[in-house]
């Protein structure tokens, strides 16, 4: 599955979205866009976004209206033309569509979706008066808004009947998105703590500080080719190990997993492939809140030291 540093690009597109005329147009009309689907009036295609996300789009302009479109004349469009835009198939509340944009051209839109469920989106182009003032054919396209992704440990704690040195067991975690296994891609880390404790619980010695153990991160997302994932459909499973759990110092030693957001996210959560194309106008990359198990704890005992005898001693006086 291909995948791409969405943050430098959103940051980039953040950057410039300030820019006015030829620049602004560069920015958008670059190779982070691709053509949607050649059949305009009946694509068979989906593009994929998260709930609540707002999404750029722009249409191609008709090239004999606009001889400019091209980057060598800065894509410039002819003076007049208007593109209307809209979605008449909601799954519920209606999309918000905005166009024209503020120091973009006339032919780009931005529209966001509220709800999970799937909108068709039109755009048709219409010329001013002075070119007959006629409106053109309608392009379409097909939405997906799917609802943020989700991962939750399912792997059982293990704070019990562990005695002396243990191998390593599996940290499992299942993964919850609507979305193909092609498109199917997660960044998030597991982070390892080890501790050792008394009888109580309680800490002996530190501070300790925890470690990556898995670092799946925006660039290298978790996918159906990386070891460990599975999952042909919703939910998909990672599966990783812990480290050996050995007994550390002598003493009680617990072994703590927990979920944690990878560099470069915006809060604490998993980021999939969707969901991060979907932040690519936010200027930062959200993460989306874990599931209920996010923490998986083992604790391994060392074996007791039996200690000497004591007796009444044979010369005892009453």
């Amino acid at each position: 599955m291909r995948t791409k540093n969405l943050l430098k690009l959103a940051f980039t597109m953040l950057a410039m979205i300030v820019m006015t005329g030829a620049m602004a147009q560069i920015t958008y009309h670059n190779d982070d866009y691709e053509l949607y689907d050649a059949n305009k009036t009946a694509p068979t295609k989906v593009d994929y976004v998260t709930v609540g996300a707002t999404m750029g789009y722009y249409a191609d302009p008709d090239p004999v209206y606009h001889s400019d479109w091209n980057q060598t004349d800065g894509w410039g469009l002819t003076t007049g033309f208007v593109w209307n835009w809209s979605v008449p198939t909601a799954p519920g509340a209606a999309a918000t569509v905005v166009s024209p944009v503020a120091s973009f051209p006339a032919n780009y839109v931005q529209i966001t979706f509220p709800e999970a469920g799937d909108y068709i989106v039109n755009v048709a182009e219409e010329s001013p008066a002075a070119f007959g003032g006629c409106e053109g054919s309608t392009t379409i396209m097909n939405v997906t808004a799917i609802v943020a992704p989700t991962a939750t440990i399912t792997s059982t704690d293990i704070t019990t009947g562990l005695c002396g040195n243990q191998a390593a067991e599996n940290i499992v975690v299942s993964i919850t998105e609507n979305i193909d296994l092609s498109l199917a891609g997660y960044a998030f880390k597991i982070t390892e703590l080890i501790e050792q404790i008394d009888d109580n619980g309680d800490l002996i010695g530190g501070p300790y500080t925890a470690t990556d153990h898995y670092d799946f991160a925006l660039d290298s997302k978790l996918q159906d080719s990386s070891t460990g994932f599975s999952g042909a459909a919703s939910p998909y499973t990672f599966t990783g190990t812990s480290s050996a759990l050995n007994v550390v110092g002598g003493n009680r030693t617990r072994y703590t997993y927990t979920l944690a957001s990878t560099a470069g996210v915006t809060g604490t959560g998993i980021v999939s492939a969707i969901s991060h194309k979907s932040d690519y106008l936010a200027g930062q990359v959200n993460g989306h809140t874990f599931g209920a198990k996010t923490s998986l704890v083992f604790v391994v005992n060392p074996q007791p030291v039996t200690g000497p005898i004591y007796h009444i001693p044979n010369n005892y006086v009453f």
